[in-house]
């Protein structure tokens, strides 16, 4: 119980007062001092506090001040309370992040280099790839799919970006799943293919000024890197194998 109610942003001796009160159900406030091993003007204010939040009452009863427990089912209300309280903090964050993103400085001649490993981690990649809402292009191994699993890739990365009006370029091996991809003809996705004997252990998202890879080959890991400059070469790169693979090792 007690527990719970540090949950509930209890102090340590509002807890101590409150599961006293509770074994009492009423009586004075030095009987409760008593039962919770306080001073009496501790317990005194710390009633007010749990008067405040409806879980007890302070009455007089022939010129005695003297305290009644609340059913613990007012507990509930406080919990909506903190929800509230949330919300409202979610919001108010919500509002204040232009400012907070304009305040941060950015130095884009140093690269910033996160590392990822593992399943999750390579989800975090992608992710930060969907979310970034931007044109991107893509050297795609399509070891991507059987790594993180078809499903739930359709799911969460290509139902996404058919909700947005951006272009994604893809210049792809020929793994089962990206021949499928081009004959749909998806309005939003335009292929190009490397020769059939291709056969790559990694993958490459370039978007919003980053460059990001993943690699296949046991431990899987990947890696975001956020430059500019160096966003422009790898996108400079993509553009010369794009023009050099039009109309060239179309699947049948």
């Amino acid at each position: 119980m007690r527990q719970i109610l540090k949950q509930l942003n209890f102090s340590d001796k509002e807890t101590d007062v409150y599961l006293a009160a509770l074994k009492l159900g009423s009586g004075s406030i030095t009987e409760l001092a008593k039962k919770a091993n306080i001073k009496r003007p501790t317990a005194y204010v710390v009633l007010e506090r749990l008067k405040e939040i409806g879980l007890v009452s302070l009455s007089k009863k022939k010129g005695k001040q003297i305290f009644i427990t609340e059913n613990p089912e007012k507990l509930l209300k406080v919990t909506e309370e903190e929800k509230e309280k949330i919300i409202e903090k979610e919001e108010k964050i919500k509002e204040a992040l232009p400012k907070f993103k304009a305040l941060r400085k950015k130095d884009t001649t140093v690269p910033l280099i996160k590392y990822y490993e593992g399943k999750e981690g390579v989800w975090n990649i992608v992710n930060d790839l969907v979310e970034s809402k931007q044109d991107v292009w893509i050297i795609a191994s399509g070891k991507i799919y059987d790594v993180l699993g078809l499903k739930r890739f359709t799911k969460d990365v290509t139902q996404k970006r058919k909700q947005l009006d951006n272009k994604v370029c893809i210049i792809a091996d020929h793994h089962p799943e990206n021949v499928k991809a081009y004959k749909l003809k998806e309005y939003f996705r335009e292929y190009r293919f490397m020769p059939e004997t291709i056969d790559l252990n990694a993958t490459v998202y370039i978007y919003a000024d980053k460059v990001a890879l993943i690699f296949f080959k046991e431990p899987l890991s990947g890696v975001i890197i956020e430059n500019k400059e160096l966003f422009l070469v790898f996108k400079f790169m993509f553009d010369s194998l794009w023009k050099e693979l039009e109309g060239k090792n179309l699947p049948e």
